[in-house]
């Protein structure tokens, strides 16, 4: 029941991102395009004008009449004015609310050099873009005042619409994809406001499309790292690249469009101003066409819908040199572009850590093989089974409910303050865990499950007026799936538990390792999708703040996706040949140490029974050749397992001539070290067979593809085995 409410989940967000990437797609694009026509629009004399979207320059000039601001009570041709009250919510944090807000405009004049024309408002002003600078700020008690507005003499920058029927610009009625916009910081500086709302546009669409991707393999219960690189890689590549071009070709006709419609106007009454403007028009469009696929899609529409106005070639070049020098759109915010760049590299990174974290713990799950009770061997194991207690592994009780169990956890809250300031306060929590068997359908394991990972099956909450009491347990005759290290019982040096290391928590979960794998797979991928809009996101906001943000650079940037993936997937595969390498240096490293351990005996041992067998020469000067001899090490095998047959004739020896000597057979020492030889054998033989599966698992990861690259390229060298002679 559960894994279908995680697959609804996961189709849903799917679902969901996909819809949500498709719209921010669509968002994004529109407003890159825009920002790419008004690049296009040279600036025009008020003289040049004939029909269609143009960009003017001048001053505002009012026409005798004017609007009353109604907070400064200044005489202006355009206001917005904005009421704000300041209160407090429950916690005492400041908020402002908007009482009143409204706008006002009158038709003006705008003059340039070469004349004047008339600016219409209309009746529809909030439709206008009015980018007006604040004139007036006032704060009376906890109301705010605030006034934007155009008033005579202030220099503007305006797009729209210029009617020629009665020769002005009607802010109101427009043709074209453009809105009207009014504004005082530039054209160039209102684009760079859009190509930065793109960017941000944009990069959040990519991301959301990889999640989508991301949360559409958990659905069909695809984990595989490498699909995961495929599909995504793909994925993003197809739905950029081809978004981008629906859009571009968009663009261009919408830029075809705007030149046709100026150029019907002026080529049926054409004069030196209009022509040369005209000229300037097509100049900045085909500038514009520099790039692939722009300079495709140029030269497709440019055959028939692009007539070239009558214009010398020494005004031509005078035209290019003057619109190469006009600066394009660009961002001014300079440190908030490289501020939000910073933090998406760094969630990039963040991201990238978790999620390389969750996708190594799958690839750790599916390298261990899932034993069987009576096959574990020394070192990390996985086991599956059911959890059994008995007399000598007794179960407990949980605290607050007295339930049956072998582990539990639990809170006690109590709510303090009221309203938003409400919290839950613990006021007391603890745990316990008793070791467990873990039985399967050939025998038994005790498991250890001491400051272990346990995901709790079975929750309990209990409400009691300003009370919560929460409780988790872990209940016995339950399947559960174990992951942990395989060491020597404390109780038996010939038994393993299985139990935590020092570098490794003990996973203990209801879960089956399917189930384990999935959820660690998907956890790694939807974080992987995450980082890679954030990747994105640092390279278009910073394409964006430089003024370079087109579609082409928009598809460049998409290749940040197989990079990254690329480094990814290199980063996983290196870790996981290192932990491999690693596992195996561990367990070499316990049998060094287990060997050093048992060659500390014999020194012990002679000093003992120097004094009691002095007449057992050939006995005495064998122990003596143990206790002064080199100490061994797993790098020569063979020469360990000569010396373990050799000490162990010499312990048969010593035993057999024990008996001889009831006060030597009596001594404690003596049987302290005939116990810890007998136990190293026994911990030796366990670890031995931990470390040649160990061996087995690394080598055969070094002759995968990819791994069998990185293997060559990093010296992964082959391991050894620890053989022992029949």
């Amino acid at each position: 029941m559960k894994g279908t409410v995680n697959k609804f989940g996961m189709a849903i967000l799917a679902v969901a991102t996909l819809i949500g990437a498709l719209v921010c797609f669509q968002l994004g694009f529109t407003q890159l395009s825009e920002v790419r026509q008004i690049d296009r629009l040279p600036i025009s004399p008020v003289s040049a004008l004939a029909d269609g979207i143009y960009a003017v320059s001048g001053r505002i000039e009012s026409k005798g009449q004017s609007v009353t601001a109604p907070y400064s009570n200044d005489r202006v041709v355009y206001y917005e004015y904005l009421l704000q009250e300041e209160r407090r919510d429950s916690d005492g944090k400041p908020n402002l609310h908007t009482i009143d807000s409204g706008a006002s405009a009158i038709n003006f004049l705008l003059r340039d050099a070469s004349g004047v024309v008339e600016v219409k408002p209309g009746f529809q002003i909030s439709q206008v873009d009015w980018q007006a600078e604040r004139t007036f700020r006032n704060k009376s008690g906890n109301k705010i005042y605030t006034e934007w507005t155009f008033r005579e003499g202030d220099a503007i920058e305006l797009l729209a619409w210029f009617n020629p029927a009665d020769l002005s610009f009607n802010l109101s009625e427009w043709q074209g994809n453009l809105n009207a916009m009014v504004t005082v910081d530039g054209l160039a500086s209102e684009g760079g406001k859009g190509l930065f709302g793109a960017s941000l546009l944009v990069s959040l669409a990519a991301g959301l499309l990889a999640v989508s991707l991301a949360a559409a393999l958990a659905f069909f219960g695809v984990h595989r790292y490498w699909v995961f690189v495929a599909a995504m890689t793909a994925g993003l590549m197809i739905v950029l690249w081809s978004v981008g071009l629906y859009h571009l070709q968009k663009d261009w006709r919408n830029a075809a469009g705007i030149y046709q419609q100026r150029a019907n106007a002026v080529l049926a009454d054409p004069s030196p101003v209009k022509n040369e403007d005209l000229y300037a028009l097509y100049f900045r469009i085909a500038e514009s066409a520099s790039q692939w696929p722009d300079s495709a899609l140029f030269k497709q529409v440019s055959r028939n819908q692009f007539p070239l106005p009558n214009v010398s070639t020494g005004i031509r070049q005078q035209i290019e040199r003057e619109q190469s020098a006009v600066a394009h759109s660009h961002y001014d915010q300079q440190g908030v572009a490289f501020g939000l760049a910073i933090a998406g590299a760094m969630f990039t990174a963040v991201l990238l850590f978790v999620a390389l974290k969750a996708i190594r713990f799958k690839r750790l799950v599916e390298f261990i093989p899932t034993s069987q009770s009576t096959g574990l061997a020394y070192g990390l194991s996985e086991l599956f089974g059911m959890i059994e207690v008995d007399d000598e592994l007794p179960f407990i009780n949980s605290h607050l409910n007295q339930n049956k169990c072998v582990a539990y956890r639990y809170a006690i809250e109590e709510k303090r303050g009221s309203g938003k300031k409400a919290k839950w306060v613990t006021i007391d929590s603890g745990e316990q865990t008793t070791t467990f068997w873990l039985e399967d359908e050939l025998g038994r394991v005790a498991i250890d499950p001491v400051e272990s990972e346990i995901r709790f099956p079975e929750k309990h909450v209990k409400r009691e007026g300003q009370m919560r009491y929460t409780e988790y347990w872990l209940p016995p005759y339950r399947n559960v799936y174990c992951l942990g290290f395989a060491g020597i019982s404390p109780e038996r040096s010939d038994k393993l538990t299985l139990q935590n290391s020092d570098d490794f928590r003990m996973l203990i979960t209801t879960q089956e390792e399917e189930e384990v794998v999935k959820g660690k797979g998907s956890l790694g991928f939807l974080l992987t999708g995450l980082a890679l809009g954030c990747s994105l996101m640092a390279g278009t906001v910073l394409l964006a703040a430089s003024g370079m943000l087109t579609p082409l650079d928009l598809i460049k940037t998409s290749l940040i996706v197989p990079l990254l993936l690329t480094i990814v997937t290199i980063i996983l595969h290196y870790n996981g040949l290192v932990f491999l390498r690693n596992r195996v240096d561990k367990t070499r490293a316990d049998i060094d140490t287990l060997l050093q351990r048992r060659h500390d005996l014999w020194p012990q041992l002679f000093n003992t029974v120097e004094g009691f067998m002095q007449h057992e020469t050939k006995l005495l000067t064998a122990i003596g050749k143990l206790r002064s001899g080199e100490v061994l090490t797993s790098q020569n095998p063979d020469q360990v397992d000569k010396q373990i047959a050799y000490e162990g004739k010499v312990m048969q020896a010593f035993n057999a001539r024990i008996e001889s000597y009831p006060e030597l057979k009596a001594n404690s020492l003596v049987q302290k070290v005939s116990r810890q030889m007998q136990a190293s054998e026994d911990e030796l033989a366990l670890i031995r067979q931990g470390y040649n599966d160990s061996v087995e698992l690394y080598n055969t990861q070094t002759e995968k593809l990819p791994d069998v690259i990185l293997a060559r390229l990093f010296g992964f060298k082959k391991a050894e085995f620890f053989q022992q002679d029949d």
